[in-house]
C-alpha cells in the first residue's frame, strides 16, 4: 500500500478529485477536510506519511498549518498556492520538507513531488535514527570511561581491569555497563 495522505482544501470538489487521484495512483487517503483545525487535530491522530493543503483552508491557513506541522517534524508538508500567494511563504521554502506547487496543478509533478518527499522523509528519519543510536553509544563510552578512570585512580586498576570489573558488574547484576558506569561515579564522586 502507498503512502498515507491527508488532504485539505476549503473547496470540497477539489479536495474529493485530488483524493480520488491519490487514490488511483496508489496512495491512501486517510483523511479530508477543509477546516484547518480539524486537520491540525487530523494530523495528530493518524500521522500521515504525507500532508496535502490548499492554502485556503478555513480556520488556520495554509501558511501557519504549515509552519506548525514542520516545526514538529511530523511529516512532509505539500501547500498548494496561487503564484501570488509563494510570497507568504518565503522562510519556509528553504525546509526540505516542504513543497509548494502553483495552481493549476500538474497531475505528473504532483506526483513526482510526493514520491521525492516521501522517500526524503525515510532518508531523513533513518539518519536521524542512527544519529541517536551513535549519540547513545557515545554517551555510553564517555560514563564508561569516567568510571574506568575512577576505578583506576581509587582502586589501583589498570585501564583493562577497570574495563573487566564493569563488564563483569553488569553482566552480575543484570545492568547495562552505562548503568554500573553511573553507579560507580556517583560512589567515587561524592
Amino acid at each position: 500500500m502507498g503512502a498515507r495522505v491527508i488532504v485539505g482544501s476549503a473547496n470540497n470538489k477539489i479536495s474529493s478529485q485530488l483524493a480520488q487521484f491519490l487514490n488511483d495512483n496508489g496512495y491512501n487517503v486517510v483523511g479530508e477536510t477543509g477546516d484547518g483545525y480539524e486537520y491540525l487535530r487530523r494530523v495528530h491522530t493518524v500521522y500521515p506519511d504525507l500532508v496535502i493543503i490548499d492554502n485556503n483552508l478555513k480556520g488556520i491557513g495554509g501558511q501557519e498549518l504549515a509552519e506548525v506541522l514542520l516545526a514538529e517534524s511530523i511529516c512532509p508538508v505539500i501547500v498548494m498556492v496561487r503564484e501570488c500567494d509563494r510570497q507568504f511563504f518565503v522562510n519556509l521554502e528553504q525546509d526540505p520538507m516542504l513543497a509548494l506547487l502553483v495552481k493549476p496543478l500538474n497531475r505528473m509533478i504532483m506526483l513526482n513531488t510526493i514520491d521525492l518527499l516521501v522517500k526524503m522523509s525515510k532518508s531523513i528519519n533513518k539518519l536521524e535514527k542512527e544519529v541517536k543510536q551513535l549519540k547513545t553509544k557515545q554517551d555510553v563510552k564517555q560514563l564508561t570511561d569516567k568510571a574506568k578512570k575512577l576505578l583506576m585512580a581509587n582502586e589501583r586498576l589498570t585501564e583493562e581491569e577497570a574495563h573487566r570489573k564493569i563488564q563483569k558488574e553488569s553482566m552480575n547484576r543484570g545492568m547495562s555497563k552505562a548503568k554500573v558506569a553511573e553507579a560507580i561515579i556517583l560512589t567515587y564522586e561524592k
